[in-house]
């Protein structure tokens, strides 16, 4: 069930009755938990026993980490549980890419395993290798309730695509009792509303010019191929974005908080900048939990780049079983080393001019973006040589949705810096009944009613990860 679809608002609507009629705070959290299987059971039903293992391997794992005893012990029960962990994300969705790989290399002919992906595997194994970490850091206590763990793991709004939630800003919610308000179902709404907006309006309009232009980028002369860098670069921001910011309405509506998942990434001005507003928990990740752990910045320059462009690699394969995305994080993680090596060897009292450094950094991402849309090396080169003005297409300045897309989406990114970071509400707004709050929720309905592509209702994109 997507969010943007009857179903899912169907399904959403009997969930709040049944909430609405039930008055019991822990039957109201069952209530959530069963719905919760349910929707992961609507995509298909044969891997939620898979979600459920995941859950009780990192459940049994955190106690057994936390009761154990001397170093060598504790490491011992921690390498298990998060090879339990990566050892389920490698089958299902690597396999066939090392299977094929290795056909590649030695020459040979082989079939590949009859493998589908299930959905939200990267973010729901993600999430319990972040938490058994952190018992065994001792940053969080293990869990001894079983169905307090068993709804962190299967909350429905975080479950498929994020955001990456983790023990430490969850779990406590889930020691209070159920509430729901009517100042936080207004906000989850505005907030829900948004991200549909988003979806519907903008990303789903993007996507006509981005999927042409990108399954045969040959057809398109220079200008068009820019089109569609920037149409996809819109589209995969206001896509997962959209979702990540239903996921947070929803979460709020039944009285849970979400962690925030960007920041308008593409007004940063450096890489790092960048990645402090991009998918900020799957940034925050694979810094606590993979760049720290393989050593940071605390053993020198060298291994510091080293740590950089090995997160960045694993950052862009963790995306996709293609080297597409490899190469992707490989730009990443060298750009990034780039930064910090110019931020700590720059002549003292320089500074690269904010507007330099924000067109820099547009620029590199837009480009590093053809690789990561593109299906194969050879798409990625002939989009590449085109964009250069070396290709032989012609123009196509068919895309209007797109160009007036990207015009609004550019509007709000003026808008946002502009008024600042929102604090109760998406747009700033303090009381639940301003008008022009109100105003602001209609034009949102009404953009949706008649700007949504006839269809567009899609998948997210990072479905796919």
């Amino acid at each position: 069930m997507l969010f943007t679809s009857t179903d899912f608002v169907v399904f959403f609507a009997i969930l709040l009755a049944i909430l609405a009629a039930v008055r019991a705070s822990r039957a109201r959290f069952y209530i959530v938990l069963v719905a919760s299987y349910l929707f992961y059971a609507a995509w298909d039903w044969r891997y939620l026993p898979l979600l459920l293992a995941v859950s009780f391997w990192n459940y049994g794992f955190g106690l057994i980490i936390e009761a154990a005893q001397g170093p060598r012990l504790r490491k011992l029960w921690i390498t298990l549980a998060v090879s339990g962990n990566m050892g389920a994300l490698l089958y299902y969705k690597y396999a066939n890419f090392f299977l094929d790989n290795l056909h590649a290399i030695t020459g040979t002919k082989g079939s590949l395993l009859a493998i589908t992906l299930p959905l939200g595997i990267s973010f729901f194994t993600f999430q319990g290798v972040s938490y058994v970490v952190d018992v065994y850091r001792r940053s969080k206590p293990a869990t001894h309730d079983i169905v307090t763990f068993l709804f962190f793991k299967a909350f429905f709004p975080q479950l498929i695509a994020g955001p990456i939630v983790r023990a430490p800003e969850f779990l406590p919610q889930l020691q209070r009792p159920f509430r729901m308000t009517r100042p936080l179902i207004i906000m989850g709404f505005q907030y829900f509303l948004a991200g549909a907006f988003s979806k519907l309006v903008l990303a789903d309009n993007l996507a006509i010019a981005a999927d042409a232009i990108f399954a045969e980028p040959g057809l398109y002369d220079a200008p068009t191929l820019w089109l569609g860098t920037l149409a996809y670069a819109g589209q995969i921001y206001c896509d997962f974005f959209g979702y990540s910011m239903m996921a947070i309405g929803l979460s709020r509506v039944m009285g849970y908080r979400l962690p925030i998942n960007f920041r308008m990434p593409y007004v940063a001005r450096s890489i790092q900048d960048f990645w402090r507003r991009w998918h900020m928990t799957l940034s925050r990740w694979l810094r606590d939990y993979l760049y720290i752990s393989l050593g940071g910045n605390r053993r020198g320059p060298v291994r510091t780049y080293v740590n950089l462009i090995l997160t960045m690699l694993i950052g862009g394969l963790w995306h996709g079983a293609s080297w597409n995305f490899v190469l992707w994080g490989a730009l990443h993680g060298s750009v990034q080393i780039l930064d910090r090596f110019w931020t700590l060897h720059r002549p003292a009292g320089w500074r690269l001019p904010p507007a330099l450094g924000w067109a820099l950094t547009f620029m590199f991402v837009i480009l590093a973006w053809v690789p990561f849309r593109a299906k194969d090396f050879p798409t990625t080169a002939t989009f590449l040589k085109g964009l250069a003005g070396m290709g032989h297409g012609q123009t196509h300045w068919l895309y209007v949705p797109a160009l007036l897309a990207l015009v609004v989406l550019l509007a709000w990114h003026i808008g946002y810096e502009r008024v600042g970071r929102w604090r109760q509400s998406l747009l700033g707004f303090r009381h639940p009944w301003d008008m022009c709050q109100m105003g602001v929720l209609l034009l949102g309905m009404l953009g949706i009613v008649l700007f949504a592509p006839l269809g567009g209702n899609g998948a997210f994109i990072y479905f796919q990860f």
